[in-house]
């Protein structure tokens, strides 16, 4: 069912699989199965039959509308009635041939009496004989929900979510189906539990890229304030009142933790998430924590729980949402006012989230979001010079422009602000395959190479050699525009964004051996910091084990890099990341 080279990395944990470079989307699944976990929340109660309602991703090509028929729904070996459509199909800016033709994610909707509290398990199968026991009409889906009244949230919070929760397996959903682009799942040591800060304080590295799987399903208990019982209010995150932690998604940061893990709890706190979130969206599209900010404006989160639950209420403020971010000035010129990378990145993403669900007039949009992007990098028709040492691959603007980061006077850009374009750049591509961002995405690795320096000044009393360290903001002529200590703490997200950019690289037959040896000091970078911010007896004293300061630093980091270890292993130059600086 899986690609072959996908299985190869998996199971040999990235040892020696060393290949041509492997197309961006998986394969096509015609046929197949898949097991489904159903976990009864405390309000069902044993016997009853309960309704269920859930999203199954499919690989592009897999199974077109008519095929949905062919969906059967099986628990013990007999069939399930069963309702069936499909939510979404996958759309194509390029090809028309490509467009709507088949099902990237289809509904489903059954009853299920469960024995006991106990998860119970069905399998979901397409592509065989036509479906036995059809329901024709749809039941409203939140007729199955429930006031949150324990937990992350309670009732005064208004906070919804599904009676049941339908747990995809991870080899699945790591397809890349939702995120858009292919991911490594955790590997099968890495359990659903918080591991013991002790233990792994105590180990310096972990093989391939363990280390920051780790740190994405331990830093996610201190997010949700389950780090440690003696952790006292002060020092537990605010994110019913505070909007610092919603910066980045902080539910879309949940969910790529659930497609790479198949864990139950980081699925259902990041619904819960995402329903507080638009239940914060105002009218115009703000979210009310921080109104007025279109930093603070996504449209990722709610497709994710739009998809995995089926529940069109998800999608209520999508188009405010959209309208907000038509807000931000994203067409630069020497002139434009206020102008970061992140704005840009905020306003594509919002924007091909509104095409993958809606088709339509929106890809004319994100064609013209793309093409301005690629255009300023290309210079801004003649408005950005070239100076001797210029640095190419950046989206110049002036320091005036930044917030005065930098000289106003200066053209810079910046580095992890960057990697933000690159993620909404990798969604627009899968939607596209379109040349001219696989070109944008080598050419920004560049410049995210050339930002990066190797200094001992990196903050980390843990370890006293150098590391590579991304500079914050550099001028075109590659001299810093700003640079700190605390960049160092942007080690996994740019080395995400350049293992990318050697990706495509590779794919366009134009490699540079240059951004995997950039993307492994990176990445050492990060594994290093990782043990830095674990303190296995700070709950002695009321702080966390696992330290996530600032609370933001969860979205900016794993968000982003949950696609680092596949686009690694697809990319033939890439060096072995379980030997790479001689720790295994």
């Amino acid at each position: 069912m899986l690609s072959i080279r996908l299985i190869c990395g998996v199971l040999l944990a990235f040892a020696s699989c060393v290949f041509a470079a492997e197309p961006f989307l998986a394969p096509a699944v015609s046929s197949g199965s898949i097991s489904v976990q159903l976990v009864p929340t405390e309000v069902v109660a044993p016997g009853n039959s309960t309704l269920v309602t859930f999203g199954v991703p499919f690989p592009r090509g897999s199974i077109n509308q008519a095929g949905l028929a062919t969906v059967r729904v099986f628990k013990g070996g007999n069939e399930v009635p069963a309702f069936v459509d499909q939510l979404t199909p996958w759309r194509h800016r390029l090809d028309p041939a490509l467009d709507g033709t088949s099902v990237r994610v289809a509904r489903i909707q059954i009853h299920n009496a469960f024995s006991g509290s106990a998860a119970e398990t069905v399998t979901v199968s397409w592509g065989g004989a036509a479906r036995q026991l059809n329901v024709t009409t749809l039941t409203p889906v939140r007729s199955a929900w429930h006031t949150v009244t324990s937990g992350s949230f309670i009732a005064s919070d208004n906070v919804q979510e599904p009676d049941v929760y339908a747990v995809l397996p991870k080899d699945w959903l790591s397809l890349g189906a939702l995120k858009g682009n292919r991911s490594v799942p955790f590997d099968a040591s890495n359990n659903e539990a918080r591991d013991n800060p002790f233990t792994n304080s105590a180990i310096d590295h972990w093989p391939a890229y363990y280390e920051a799987d780790r740190a994405a399903k331990n830093n996610f208990y201190s997010l949700i304030n389950e780090d440690d019982a003696a952790v006292t209010a002060a020092n537990q995150c605010k994110y019913k009142t505070d909007y610092e932690p919603w910066l980045y998604d902080r539910a879309s940061s949940m969910f790529t933790l659930y497609f790479r893990s198949g864990f139950y709890k980081s699925l259902r706190e990041a619904v819960r998430a995402s329903d507080f979130y638009t239940d914060h969206v105002n009218a115009s599209g703000f979210f009310d924590l921080k109104n007025g900010d279109t930093k603070y404006v996504y449209a990722e989160n709610l497709a994710y729980r739009y998809w995995l639950t089926g529940d069109d209420a998800a999608l209520t403020r999508l188009s405010a949402i959209v309208s907000a971010q038509a807000g931000f000035g994203d067409n630069w010129t020497p002139a434009t006012g206020f102008w970061t990378e992140r704005h840009a990145a905020f306003k594509l993403l919002a924007n091909q989230i509104s095409y993958e669900i809606n088709g339509g007039s929106q890809a004319t949009v994100v064609a013209t979001l793309v093409g301005r992007l690629v255009t300023h990098q290309n210079g801004a028709n003649g408005q950005i010079p070239q100076p001797t040492g210029f640095v190419d691959g950046g989206l110049y603007h002036y320091g005036s422009q930044h917030d005065g980061d930098w000289a106003d006077g200066a053209l810079g850009a910046s580095s992890w602000m960057s990697v933000l374009v690159v993620d909404a750049m990798l969604r627009a591509y899968s939607t596209s395959e379109d040349p001219a961002i696989a070109n944008f995405v080598r050419r920004m690795g560049n410049f995210l190479r050339v930002a990066t320096i190797t200094t001992t000044d990196h903050g980390y009393d843990n370890y006293g050699g150098a590391l590579a360290l991304p500079r914050y903001a550099v001028l075109s002529n590659g001299v810093d525009g700003q640079v700190d200590a605390s960049d160092v703490e942007h080690g996994l997200d740019v080395a995400a964004a350049t293992a990318w950019a050697n990706y495509f690289a590779e794919l366009t037959q134009q490699p540079d051996p240059r951004l995997a040896e950039v993307t492994e000091d990176l990445y050492f970078t990060y594994d290093t910091g990782v043990n830095f911010w674990i303190r296995p007896n700070g709950p002695g004293s009321g702080l966390p084990a696992y330290r996530v300061s600032p609370w933001r630093k969860y979205g900016w980091e794993h968000r982003v890099s949950g696609g680092l270890g596949w686009a690694v292993l697809a990319s033939t130059s890439s060096p072995d990341p379980v030997f790479a600086n001689g720790f295994d």
